[in-house]
């Protein structure tokens, strides 16, 4: 039983299938995994600069991630990278499948 309690170790692989699985088919066939791989990095990219990966700042609730903040750093982000495949119009939608995952581990 006390396994059941315990937090789920966050996996990039098992992440992008959730996403992959929680994108409308018209987004999630536009993209591999690298693309939304790549998404997930600036995510985290984002929570490491606002301090969210400091145990010490009790940063720990999903209350506290500005959602409009995250999504427009992530666009941001993508728009310096040449190589980027990735439509700012669908960066909402991968970064709430990103954030669905995290609340299926128990993180919030």
């Amino acid at each position: 039983m006390n396994e059941e309690l315990e937090l789920k170790e966050y996996d990039e692989n098992e992440a992008i299938k959730h996403i992959v699985n929680y994108l409308p088919i018209d987004i999630k066939e536009k993209y591999a995994d690298d693309d939304i791989l790549l998404v997930i990095d600036i995510i985290f990219e984002y929570y490491d600069k606002n301090g969210f990966f400091d145990i010490d700042a009790g940063v720990d609730d999903e209350e506290n991630i500005d959602v409009d903040d995250l999504i427009s750093f992530v666009k941001k982000q993508l728009r310096k990278d040449p190589d980027n495949v990735v439509d700012p119009d669908d960066v909402q939608s991968i970064v709430l499948g990103e954030l669905d995952y995290e609340e299926s581990l128990g993180m919030y």
